[in-house]
């Protein structure tokens, strides 16, 4: 039950209750049925370790009189859980059944009839166990998932004690005696140790991260933003889902658009991915003057015929070698709004707008300027899981140039746009494509990771189809 609860919260989960979330996604009866696997170990572990104290009691038998007794080392040598179903428990939280549990005891006896004493050891055999406990599932003020205890039941059936050791008729006077108490013992502690084990897992939800910074400039908020909606077939969570610039939370002037993942569970766990989360990124890069770039000479690849200096673009404005002759070139180029990612079946497209102004670096190291370009490109995308982390690669589609302003007279801006596509080609792209490689990491826990995830795009979100492995 706890690694069922840790697996059911920690995920980003899909609702089809329209709220403000940037990540939506859905753990299925199929991801339950895998955690109940491992959950079971789980249990079992927990419940060995249950400590029953020692059993005194005093027993009257007909013509011999009162037997007082003392049962103590009670330890738990084997915990067998044959039959257990986890569910969902709708509108509170995860319902866990065991039945036909078996259980086997061993520990001391101490007898004392009249002035006769005897001692030894016994095995007890316990069958028939059945338990049923709800873990009831919300979230804190902090954003992160909350669990409580919303029920819990046990029952013992049948009891069987084998004696050793002492007189047989001594341990054959109160044999009856003691399966009231041990059957009470056992009821008493079976529900206090689940509320030990979901005590434990509060605190690891605890730890759980609600924000992440991926870089100087950036941090995603992972916070939930609404209370879980639980039905019998799934349970959903809405995640913020949002990127932010470091210390300083700023909303871009947009919201998320409502999304859907209907119809879907084969695999254990979805998890949704909207434009709004990705956009959000390129309004903090943007913002946080993330989306500039110098390029120069020396970061032409040597064998690029095409130079940053005053000869190699003389073909194009013959009046800049002129006045700058043989004098290296930089070229800055910034957003001058933030891109726009659009996901449609199948495909990304990635709308940006920005502008390049070209300069001549005197010897001085002082720069003059030569001209002033609008770009305006739409780029198709590719996005893909990588060691818990989602990442993605860009490719240059349509791209055009207009000429704002010029320093060195006209010039056809026609030839220059061919030597710039291939310098964002073969310079700025692959340094886009280098940052995305290192991916945004998923929320995710300590021994928690994905199975052979897929990625699909769909109208207006990414979807994310995974099995896990604890």
């Amino acid at each position: 039950m706890l690694w069922v609860g840790a697996l059911a919260l920690l995920c980003s989960v899909q609702s089809t209750f329209q709220t403000d979330a940037g990540l939506k996604g859905r753990i299925t009866q199929k991801g339950l049925d895998y955690g109940r696997q491992v959950g079971m170990e789980v249990l079992k572990s927990q419940l060995q370790k249950m400590v029953i104290p020692d059993i005194s009691g005093t027993h009257h038998v007909p013509v011999v009189g009162d037997v007082d007794y003392t049962v103590s080392g009670i330890q738990i040598q084997d915990f067998q859980l044959p039959e257990s179903v986890v569910g969902l428990s709708p509108g509170t939280g995860i319902k866990l059944s065991i039945s036909n549990a078996k259980i086997l005891i061993t520990g001391y006896w101490h007898v004392k009839v009249m002035f006769i004493r005897d001692s030894g050891s016994f095995d007890l055999s316990v069958d028939g166990l059945t338990i049923s406990a709800v873990l009831g599932v919300t979230h804190d003020e902090s954003g992160r998932p909350a669990v409580w205890n919303a029920g819990c039941s046990s029952n013992v059936g049948g009891l069987h004690v084998t004696f050793h050791g002492g007189a047989s008729w001594l341990y054959n006077l109160f044999t009856g005696a003691l399966e009231g108490p041990l059957r009470g013992q056992l009821n008493a502690n079976l529900c206090p140790e689940v509320d030990t084990a979901i005590g434990q897992l509060e605190g690891i939800l605890k730890t759980i991260q609600v924000s992440a910074q991926i870089d100087p400039f950036a941090e995603i908020d992972y916070s939930l933003v609404s209370a879980p909606q639980i039905t019998d077939q799934n349970m959903d969570l809405d995640f913020k889902g949002e990127f932010y610039n470091v210390g300083h939370h700023s909303e871009p002037p947009y919201t998320p658009a409502p999304f859907s993942i209907l119809g879907q569970s084969d695999q254990m766990l979805y998890i949704g991915v909207s434009e709004f989360f990705a956009n959000s990124a390129g309004f903090v890069y943007f913002t946080s003057g993330a989306l500039q770039i110098n390029l120069t000479d020396n970061m032409i690849p040597k064998e690029s015929p095409i130079r940053l200096n005053t000869e190699s673009f003389g073909a194009i404005i013959p009046e800049l070698p002129k006045r700058y002759p043989s004098m290296p070139m930089m070229l800055h180029l910034s957003a001058l709004k933030q891109p726009m990612l659009t996901c449609q079946p199948g495909r990304l497209d990635l709308a940006a707008s920005g502008s390049v102004a070209a300069f001549v670096i005197l010897r001085n190291s002082t720069l003059a300027p030569v001209f002033l370009l609008q770009l305006d490109s739409t780029v198709k995308g590719q996005v893909f899981i990588s060691e818990q982390k989602i990442s993605g690669s860009l490719a240059l589609n349509n791209f055009t140039v207009s000429l704002t302003h010029s320093d060195v007279g006209p010039f056809k801006v026609e030839t220059l746009q061919t030597m710039l596509f291939w310098a964002l080609q073969l310079v700025v792209i692959p340094e886009v494509n280098a940052k995305l490689r290192e991916g945004f990491p998923l929320p995710t826990i300590a021994n928690l990771r994905l199975v052979t995830p897929t990625v699909t795009v769909n109208q207006g979100h990414m979807l994310i189809t995974t099995d896990v492995q604890y």
